[in-house]
């Protein structure tokens, strides 16, 4: 899983240097990436970099909505900020079964499509939830430690797990193996 956070101003030659580099993984695009090649915007170069036809929205707030196939997947809760951002884009040829939320007017704003060489997904609003990263790493193949909310160090046999709010916790491995408490070496499960 690769996240560009800001990806928004790169050369013809950065841009196929991604596109190289990040073959065979879900590469999850934010807000406005690409939209600057030199000294000029270019939907074109944005098209290029994430395999969306992207276009400006106006007079729409920057806040996301999960459609059903979204809250599917996992997302619940909208994102994004509630208030109008310049530039704004939306995925215009994401298709139903490729839009994950929408712009309040209806337009993709969260979008995922399978390439030839991955996925892509565009997220044009600021912000992400853990829901949505969740998604993308599923889509990418990362192993996920938990479902719930929280930090995960994972480092060879050591697992640490520190908790966002009071509550159980599910841990999977991965794999087969005995889970010992690290400070007392007691049997606390077996995995994965």
């Amino acid at each position: 899983l690769n996240v560009f956070l800001n990806a928004w101003q790169l050369s013809a030659t950065e841009r196929k240097s991604l596109r190289a580099n990040t073959r065979g993984a879900c590469n999850l695009w934010c807000y406005a990436p690409g939209f600057h090649d030199g000294d000029r915007t270019s939907p074109d170069a944005m098209r290029e970099l994430t395999g969306f036809r992207l276009v400006p929205v106006s007079s729409v707030k920057a806040l996301a909505t999960p459609t059903e196939l979204g809250k599917q997947l996992g997302l619940q809760a909208s994102l994004g900020v509630d208030k109008a951002i310049t530039p704004l884009f939306a995925a215009a040829d994401a298709s139903p079964a490729e839009t994950l939320a929408t712009y309040p007017d209806g337009s993709p704003a969260v979008a995922l499509r399978k390439t030839t060489t991955g996925w892509s997904m565009f997220v044009g609003v600021p912000g992400l939830t853990s829901e949505l990263l969740r998604v993308a790493a599923r889509k990418g193949g990362v192993h996920l430690y938990t479902q719930t909310d929280c930090n995960v160090y994972a480092n060879g046999p050591i697992i640490a797990l520190h908790a966002a709010q009071d509550g159980a916790i599910t841990l999977d491995t991965g794999h087969r193996c005995a889970v010992h408490d690290a400070l007392t070496g007691d049997l606390v499960g077996d995995g994965p």
